[in-house]
């Protein structure tokens, strides 16, 4: 999967049962958004851009993933909701039936709360990916996320790409 990433490396997570998960880690460089400021930055998120679109770093994540054919949304755990686009620029989405489908079997896997849900979820044909934005030397994977890999590990998918996407600008 060629994102357009300067490189990457292998992150490895250790379950709270001990178990070692390995991730790819692909490293972005991003631009800035250069035009005007006026967007809602939902809590302080940073605006980049990449052709002229205004973009948070799950939704720029998401349009590299749609490059390639694949269909997606931005899984807001947060606010319990699903993008496409800035919040400031439109209403949340209802995901694709297969997206659905995915998240609520993997959220009856895990059990307990629904959280810990990769920031981008998208697939094309069969094959999903399962992407999970952190910035570089600000953010870290979380117990609740890994918790949530693991039952997306037993889900029964068709080999899932999972990848956590650093990012910096």
């Amino acid at each position: 999967m060629n994102l357009g990433q300067t490189n990457s490396s292998i992150e490895t997570l250790r379950s709270r049962g001990g178990k070692l998960i390995s991730v790819v880690k692909y490293h972005f460089v991003f631009q800035t958004w250069p035009g005007p400021h006026e967007f809602d930055t939902y809590g302080g998120k940073q605006i980049l851009a990449l052709n002229d679109e205004p973009l948070f770093a799950e939704l720029l994540v998401l349009r590299l993933l749609e490059r390639q054919g694949y269909t997606g949304v931005w899984v807001d755990t947060y606010r319990k909701k699903y993008w496409q686009r800035l919040p400031c620029l439109s209403g949340p989405v209802v995901p694709d039936a297969k997206i659905s489908e995915a998240i609520r079997r993997i959220y009856e896997i895990k059990g307990g709360p629904k959280s810990g849900c990769f920031d981008v979820v998208a697939f094309c044909d069969d094959h999903f990916v399962f992407a999970e934005l952190k910035k570089q030397n600000g953010d870290r994977i979380r117990p609740g996320q890994i918790e949530w890999l693991e039952a997306a590990l037993s889900a029964g998918l068709k080999a899932p790409t999972f990848l956590i996407a650093e990012w910096r600008v």
